[in-house]
């Protein structure tokens, strides 16, 4: 049985989860996914895959600025509040939904709010001011759960949030399509272990992004671009190899997989329909 109290922090966590990375990912899979279905203009292939590469560069960036500052989480964060009142399993999952752990400076869960839900309101928005309303009472309720959770401190989450809110402003202007979206977020997370420690979400977004621009220069440029491809792949690879003496088996494994996701997520809608964008 829990405590009240525990249930209303459990309830906190929840809103929290939102702002996780694997969720983010997995709102801009479903917006690039079954977008066209929810969208009262219809179909925007080309904002839906900028959405994903948005998220992956939001990740990408986050990775890296937390590895290179590595300011550490306030103090008494590893104890959760609420937790007394929670059985061990339900504790276990209260402490993996919140992430205590890693380092805090900016918020990963305020970045990635203000790219991910923020990045929804600007695929669905049009003329209907509805999901910008949603989306900023997402990320303002998130930044708020981190830090009532004692996970990060004010200054972080708005750091999060403008960082977040610049990078999908600044990214959707000056790169303006998928391939170029996809791209800045594969040189993000590429070219940041030169400066800083790897790191697994950054590894991950690379991954994810260089997949993603794979597939869409194959099936969604309107006229596959197999050289380019081609390149991509060799530069993926090799970037593994420079860093192979640093990478763990495991992490690897996970950029790879993470690629072989981006692939199939971008390219298997445009295999078997007909709404290719020419970008």
């Amino acid at each position: 049985m829990i405590d009240p109290i525990s249930a209303a922090w459990l309830a906190v966590a929840g809103v929290t989860l939102l702002g996780d990375p694997l969720v983010v990912v997995s709102i801009g899979i479903a917006a690039y996914l079954f977008g066209g279905r929810l969208r009262s203009g219809g179909r925007d292939r080309t904002r839906e895959a900028m959405l994903l590469g948005l998220i992956a560069g939001a990740l990408a960036l986050t990775a890296a600025l937390k590895t290179g500052l590595a300011i550490t989480r306030p103090g008494g964060a590893s104890t959760l509040p609420g937790s007394e009142g929670m059985g061990p399993v339900v504790e276990s999952i209260y402490t993996w939904v919140v992430g205590p752990g890693g380092y805090a400076f900016p918020s990963g869960h305020a970045t990635g709010a203000a790219v991910g839900w923020g990045g929804l309101a600007w695929v669905f928005a049009d003329d209907d001011r509805r999901p910008l309303l949603v989306a900023g009472g997402a990320i303002v309720a998130i930044a708020a759960s981190r830090v009532a959770l004692g996970v990060h401190r004010p200054l972080e989450v708005s750091v999060g949030i403008g960082l977040g809110l610049t990078y999908l402003a600044v990214a959707t202007r000056v790169a303006g399509t998928p391939r170029r979206t996809f791209a800045l977020a594969g040189v993000i997370g590429t070219t940041s272990p030169l400066f800083v420690a790897l790191d697994t979400d950054g590894l991950f977004a690379a991954g994810f992004a260089l997949g993603g621009f794979v597939g869409w220069e194959l099936l969604g440029a309107g006229r596959p671009s197999y050289r380019t491809s081609a390149i991509a792949i060799g530069g993926g690879l090799a970037v593994i190899g420079l860093f192979a003496l640093r990478l763990e088996l495991s992490q690897v494994a996970l950029t790879l997989l993470a690629a072989g996701g981006g692939v199939a997520v971008v390219a298997a809608p445009l295999a078997v329909g007909n709404d290719r964008k020419n970008e």
